[in-house]
């Protein structure tokens, strides 16, 4: 049997320089991880503002609700409300003090309001359906 004769130098310098390999491609590993990471931390709150603006804007019955909830709870009896398919329009007749209120309460509200004629005593706007 041969005996093998290995420089322990030689051994010294190669598991040096496998260990510093080791670490920098440990490193740039975890460096592309903490950027995924961020990406994924980014992606959901986008994520998440995204399905609260959807709920809000794309839901046809819950835009006619409030808009007939407006109307119940200022007690207007004169209102013409006509749905199609991409928009809601709405006539109201009444006095100038129902008209203001009901105008301030429908700004207030989340609607896609396309339309908007006020005039003494006759209130009349449409509501972009999604």
């Amino acid at each position: 049997m041969k005996k093998l004769n290995i420089d322990p130098l030689f051994l010294l310098l190669s598991s040096i320089v496998l260990f510093v390999l080791s670490i920098y491609i440990l490193n740039t590993t975890y460096s592309k991880k903490t950027k995924s990471f961020d990406e994924f931390k980014n992606n959901s709150v986008i994520i998440k503002k995204y399905n609260n603006l959807k709920n809000t804007w794309a839901k046809k019955d819950i835009q006619a609700k409030k808009i007939n909830q407006l109307i119940k709870r200022l007690n207007i009896k004169n209102a013409n409300i006509t749905q199609n398919t991409n928009k809601i329009k709405v006539k109201i007749k009444s006095d100038i003090n129902k008209i203001d209120r009901f105008t301030n309460k429908l700004l207030n509200e989340k609607l896609n309001i396309t339309k908007l004629k006020i005039t003494k005593d006759e209130l009349s706007f449409e509501v972009g359906l999604l």
